[in-house]
């Protein structure tokens, strides 16, 4: 029986990176069998330049118009539920797969009987030049969910929907988190831990490009998402009898994945004459009460040092961390 491949592919406001991202799809190696693009109404030209790219390699698809705009979790969502293959691929519109991409990961599951695999990250610059690789290198080919589940936490994976071949049935309805930005974060933990094996791909073959001023990059409202994201983990793994190393690797990921990044996000934007002053002092304010004196021995014992400095210059002087910040 032929196992079917379908992506779904968000498009919102990429006019300049839209067709490369489409062209990467017609070219792997292995076919895709459906093409779902969502139109999150981003009111410029991309949804047209996409389904152009497609017409003219006289590909079938579908286009799902959203009604308004809802972000990337909502969209994905959408473009979930009109597929009706075996296997999900979440393309984001401004990145780009190599060829054999879906051949690789598709070949890795089949042989590990896994319900997910996984590749690493090329970030990328406007210009394609690679500026480094995201995650480590895999400890195994095959690991269980859990396991991969644990690297998501250590920050030695990363949750990009788009690294990833989903079986179906392991995502259920509605995974993405939706009307909030860091969909990805605690469904990525999630579907790991249902799962019962993960293929790991070393190669690198996801293209994941990096503009200054997204969404990832960028100090705005949707920032402070990263705090419900960070409940949302916590709620999969914190106190749940996983085992002392879980709750330490946690805590890790607390400072080092949440408060660490807001707190950078927030101070680099002020270093460029960006930020809101009154969103920053929030968000300031908001890392400081989130740091607890009481955590640092803790964080410490556990090597994780770099996260125990940023949690003592943040209490005790956050100019000062700014400034060692700007330097870095």
């Amino acid at each position: 029986m032929m196992v079917t491949v379908g992506v779904v592919i968000p498009v919102y406001r990429c006019e300049d990176f839209v067709r490369g991202c489409i062209e990467s799809v017609l070219a792997q190696t292995r076919a895709v069998d459906e093409i779902v693009l969502v139109d999150d109404r981003g009111g410029d030209r991309s949804i047209d330049i996409a389904v152009d790219t497609l017409n003219e390699h006289g590909r079938r698809h579908h286009v799902i118009t959203q009604p308004r705009n809802g972000g990337l979790g909502r969209a994905r969502n959408t473009g979930l539920a009109a597929l009706t293959t075996d296997l999900v691929w979440f393309l984001d519109s401004d990145d780009t797969a190599e060829p054999t991409f879906v051949e690789t990961l598709l070949t890795a599951m089949l042989e590990a009987d896994a319900q997910l695999s996984v590749t690493r990250t090329y970030r990328v610059d406007e210009h394609d030049r690679v500026l480094q690789i995201d995650e480590a290198r895999p400890s195994s080919a095959v690991v269980t969910g859990p396991e991969y589940a644990h690297e998501l936490l250590r920050g030695r994976a990363k949750a990009y929907a788009c690294t990833k071949l989903f079986d179906r049935l392991s995502l259920g309805t509605d995974p993405w988190a939706q009307d909030q930005a860091y969909e990805d974060i605690a469904t990525g933990i999630r579907v790991a831990l249902s799962v019962k094996r993960v293929a790991m791909v070393e190669t690198p073959l996801y293209r994941y490009l990096y503009r200054p001023g997204s969404l990832s990059t960028g100090f705005s409202d949707t920032t402070f998402d990263l705090f419900t994201a960070d409940a949302d983990v916590r709620e999969l793994v914190a106190g749940q009898d996983r085992g002392a190393e879980w709750e330490l690797d946690y805590l890790g990921f607390h400072y080092r994945e949440v408060l660490t990044s807001i707190a950078h996000v927030a101070m680099r934007a002020r270093h460029d004459s960006a930020a809101d002053p009154v969103l920053y002092r929030t968000a300031i304010d908001r890392v400081r009460r989130g740091i607890t004196l009481s955590d640092l021995p803790v964080l410490w014992a556990g090597r994780h040092r770099r996260e125990v400095v940023f949690a003592l210059l943040m209490k005790i002087s956050p100019a000062l961390y700014s400034a060692v910040l700007r330097f870095r």
